[in-house]
């Protein structure tokens, strides 16, 4: 209950965050206001999530990972934050038309594996403990994000494109050499690969756009 509860309040929280940051960059740079609505979305999107998962990476760091390390896993824990994260996903696809269709299917995995990590034992579960891994990994990479919506505000910031394609990179290869070490192999797992496919795609595509 508390879990969803987190959900809700963070959704709500990331949706009324649009109109203030929006307001923010209207006044306070020139490109974004010569942007349409639904590019203003998405730019807001990004650096509201760049910057959410910057938050998650630190808590998780100490919420999360000692857990993980000592093979101690805090379902309520786990669920609340897994919540937060997805939330910035949830009201994207409401709020954002514009987005790819790679971006809406990755963001339509996430919310099914949210469904998943709800319901779940993750101290015994091979398959939540590979989602949680991923999720973690995945929010690394919150410098993508955050270049994918300033480079329509502001000129000059190429080397936050360099930054952000080698941590998502890292973050990548890493993540996938984890997901293979760490896997069970059982019908659990090949359902949950099918869907993380979904999510894999939408990274190699954004890493490929990153690199060219």
């Amino acid at each position: 209950m508390i879990p969803l509860l987190v959900f809700i309040l963070s959704s709500i929280g990331v949706y009324f965050s649009y109109t203030h940051t929006q307001n923010y960059l209207k006044h306070n740079t020139v490109l974004f206001s010569t942007l349409p609505v639904n590019k203003q979305y998405y730019v807001v999107k990004n650096i509201i999530k760049g910057c959410y998962l910057a938050i998650l990476v630190i808590i998780g760091g100490f919420l999360i990972i000692p857990g993980i390390i000592h093979n101690q896993f805090d379902n309520t824990t786990i669920r609340i934050l897994a919540g937060m994260y997805v939330s910035n996903d949830f009201v994207g696809l409401y709020k954002v038309s514009s987005l790819p269709t790679s971006t809406r299917i990755h963001h339509m995995a996430t919310m099914i594996f949210l469904l998943i990590a709800w319901t779940v034992d993750f101290q015994t579960s091979n398959v939540g403990q590979l989602i949680l891994l991923y999720t973690y990994f995945s929010a690394l990479a919150f410098p993508v994000n955050l270049y994918l919506g300033l480079r329509l505000c502001y000129n000059d910031i190429e080397w936050l494109k360099n930054i952000s394609k080698y941590v998502y990179l890292l973050a990548c290869l890493v993540n996938w050499t984890v997901q293979l070490a760490w896997s069970v192999p059982d019908t659990e797992f090949y359902i949950y690969l099918t869907i993380l496919l979904a999510i894999v795609v939408d990274d190699l595509i954004l890493l490929n756009w990153l690199f060219k």
